[in-house]
């Protein structure tokens, strides 16, 4: 089952339920403990057909006082003075020549770190963005009515200063009569909607998704929340729970019992996670009425087949905006010629392509069919071949505590070790301790492990309950203690629930408290919750919901519609990201070196600088040249760098030095990107000097288009002399039609004088090729 129609039952949980539920108004409470209490007060929400809410959230975001520095206060990132230095040397030694602009865009851009800081996420204003988070007032409200099958909410939102006052309110409505979602999306932007429907609902319809819901057993689905609910109280220990001393103010307010959890959020996270693996067969069977391998399996087939889909209709599209120039242009004289020369009309255009589709997709299986019967038949061969390798090398690898004991001492450290450790135990040699986070908590090997344990425990016929769960954590205590972090490092989550005389929940608060060590900051969220008219909720009116409109409805014709249409995605410069830097570094390089070594390694070290800045700290500016050297040897082509003599010797050396012998010692998405890049930019040069030569000698762009065409042309077919005159008038044209596209002037006119004869010497896969090409010389 996807994770939205997961998502859309779980929202539906109780409104599905209604009438058919069993409700308990008044449940007898004085004999259960005070974590039963607790639980059965949470649940309450469950045993009655209707009830209001409402609550605050309040967000306290402050810098860690115990930091000297902060991101938000340096929010420019600059490269240590250690690693600048050791790029200058490379630089340097290199010979290669870079001004003062250019030198800082490389420190800039090679400091920069792929997990966004604080700073990075808000920008230069962080300080003002933080205070105005802390200064935000966000409240909520709504009814839930199970007989009706609907809930609503009003989420408020309000920031106040002594000359400032913001206030917005943005009500929402789920219907499962209907199966529709309601808004007032303009309660956030009313001035950008059509004057006539500013007070209006938007909705979406969700109703497609119906049939999975009607397979949903709703009394079960009651029953495994109630049960999940209570879990974190099951588990809890005496110290752990507390009776609070009530203010005059809360009895007025019918309440007679305060009780606290005092729990974290990595014990509460750890618990929800497991309880939910050990039902999850049963959540998916019993429950959503989903078998859970076919569910994975039918998606895979419904992804497959949408892939193949969208790679058949692609020819056909109409629209531009996911092509790129030259796959566009190609399609615009495709469709010219078929509808100018040959007279093709649409329909038979479309047929044509679905048949050229099915005929690439019959020839891609037959493909695949003898591919596979090659391997098959060579399979033996390989698999003695890599025991022997294995057998070869087994002794120059590292075991898993050798790669623990380099992390503890990094004096003897080779790059090849650093990338092997990482790839075969998952060992960063650099990592340093640190109190892990709740991803981090969950991907963990052993998480994984007691996570698969726990997955085994559970049936697809019986739901796991809180009592039952609680039984399985403690026979597996000592795993579970091996994961969390030790008490005193945890963050802690207090949870206060407060009853009526009834045993209800009318008051939940709840306190969050979370170090964000990477941004220097302490997360302090505060929400609460009060219920009340168990039973005897407010009315949810449907008057409103009649008079609403959908989405695509209600934008139409308004500003909102105006501004979004009249939006031109162009038009924005975006900043140069990363990999487009490098690309920009290894052309300017291998014009100045000419040289595919020399770009590598300049090229190698910037990424490895942005990437493992751990790594460049560990090794010297000539150790950095070395391992650069190997890597150049080992991802290029022979065609391109090929070493002989002493220059392979020196190389061999540095890679017995470097432990970059193996397979397993390279970091290969590393090398192959690099290599990638400097024979992109070598090609781009080559083809950029080969246009302009052609440009100094044919002297206009459509001569030139032409020229490179019939060359190309010419390497895959052969001509009779008969068919010269035409195949020249015809690349001629083709010339014309490219001039005419990169100016956006061509017209079906432009290749009118094409014959049926001329369609014999146009090849779009060349067409796009030379199109390419001369746009990346920039000839127009």
């Amino acid at each position: 089952m996807r994770l939205k129609y997961l998502s859309l039952s779980l929202l539906s949980l109780s409104l599905a339920a209604c009438s058919s539920h069993v409700i308990k108004t008044n449940p007898a409470h004085s004999s259960l403990d005070q974590a039963q209490r607790a639980s059965k007060a949470l649940n309450a929400v469950y045993e009655y057909p209707s009830f209001d809410y409402s609550g605050q959230v309040k967000v306290n975001l402050a810098q860690d006082q115990g930091e000297k520095t902060s991101t938000l206060a340096n929010p420019e990132v600059r490269l240590e003075p250690e690693i600048e230095r050791k790029l200058n040397q490379y630089l340097a030694a290199q010979n290669i020549k870079l001004n003062t602009a250019e030198k800082q865009a490389l420190y800039k851009n090679v400091a920069k770190k792929d997990v966004a800081s604080l700073a990075d996420v808000l920008g230069k204003g962080a300080n003002f963005v933080e205070t105005m988070l802390n200064d935000l007032n966000i409240q909520y409200d709504g009814t839930v009515n199970y007989r009706q099958k609907m809930a609503s909410m009003n989420i408020s939102t309000e920031y106040k200063k002594p000359n400032l006052l913001v206030a917005v309110r943005v009500p929402m409505v789920v219907d499962f009569n209907d199966y529709k979602f309601y808004t007032q999306i303009f309660s956030l932007v009313p001035y950008l909607a059509n004057p006539q429907d500013q007070d209006k609902y938007a909705y979406f319809d969700f109703s497609k998704y119906k049939d999975h819901f009607s397979k949903v057993n709703k009394q079960a689905l009651i029953e495994y929340l109630k049960q999940s609910s209570a879990t974190s109280y099951a588990l809890a220990s005496q110290d752990q729970l507390q009776s609070l001393r009530l203010t005059d103010a809360e009895r007025q307010q019918g309440i007679v019992e305060k009780i606290r959890l005092n729990s974290s959020v990595e014990e509460l996270f750890l618990q929800a996670s497991l309880y939910n693996t050990v039902n999850r067969e049963y959540l998916m069977q019993s429950v959503f009425g989903v078998d859970a391998a076919a569910a994975e399996q039918s998606a895979i087939e419904a992804l497959a087949a949408q892939a193949v889909a969208e790679a058949a209709a692609e020819p056909a599209e109409d629209s531009e905006d996911e092509r790129d120039e030259a796959t566009a242009a190609m399609y615009k004289l495709y469709e010219a010629v078929n509808k100018t020369v040959l007279e093709i009309s649409d329909e038979e255009d479309e047929i044509a392509v679905a048949e050229t589709a099915t005929a690439a997709e019959d020839a891609t299986d037959a493909a695949i069919a003898a591919a596979t019967d090659a391997t098959a038949g060579s399979e033996e061969d390989e698999t003695a071949s890599e025991d022997e390798e294995a057998e070869s090398t087994a002794g120059a690898l590292l075991t898993e505590q050798q790669c623990e004991d380099l992390s503890k001492n990094k004096s003897s450290l080779r790059m090849g070790d650093v990338t092997y450790c990482q790839d075969s135990y998952d060992i960063d040699v650099f990592e340093t301790v640190s109190t892990p986070s709740l991803l981090e908590l969950q991907l963990s090997e052993k998480s994984k492990a007691l996570t698969e344990k726990f997955a085994s425990l559970g049936s697809k016929d019986e739901l796991v309950t809180a009592q039952r769960f609680k039984q399985l954590w403690s026979d597996h205590q000592a795993d579970i203690d091996a994961i969390l972090v030790p008490k005193a490092k945890r963050n802690p989550f207090i949870m206060d629930i407060s009853l009526d005389q009834q045993g209800r929940m009318v008051k939940a608060d709840y306190d969050l408290k979370y170090d964000l060590d990477e941004f220097d900051r302490k997360l302090n969220v505060k929400f609460d919750m009060q219920f009340k008219n168990y039973g005897n909720a407010s009315k949810i009116d449907r008057r409103i919901l009649n008079q609403a409109k959908s989405f695509k409805d209600i934008f139409k014709g308004s500003p909102m519609q105006q501004v979004f249409g009249a939006a031109d995605p162009t038009s924005a410069s975006p900043a140069v990201d990363f990999s487009e830097y490098l690309n920009q570094l290894a052309e300017k390089l291998y014009q100045q070196t000419q040289s595919y070594e020399k770009t590598y390694k300049a090229v190698f070290i910037a990424k490895l600088t942005h990437d493992y800045p751990q790594i460049v700290k560990q090794y010297s500016a000539q150790d950095l040249q070395e391992i650069a050297a190997v890597y150049a040897y080992a991802y290029s082509d022979e065609d391109i760098y090929n070493l002989k003599g002493q220059a392979l010797k020196q190389v061999q050396a540095l890679q017995k030095k470097h432990h970059l012998q193996e397979n397993e010692q390279f970091d290969h998405d590393m090398g192959n990107d690099v290599d990638e890049i400097v024979v992109e930019a070598m090609s781009a040069q080559k083809s950029m000097l080969e246009m302009q030569k052609l440009l100094k000698q044919y002297k206009t762009t459509e001569a030139v288009f032409a020229h490179h065409y019939a060359e190309k042309f010419k390497e895959d077919n052969e001509l009779e002399a008969a068919q010269q005159a035409e195949f020249k008038k015809t690349v001629n044209i083709l010339g014309k039609a490219y001039v005419a596209l990169k100016n956006n002037k061509f017209k079906d006119s432009t290749i009118a004088s094409l014959t049926e004869d001329s369609v014999e010497f146009i090849d779009y896969a060349i067409f796009k090729e030379t199109y390419e090409a001369l746009s990346d010389a920039n000839l127009k």
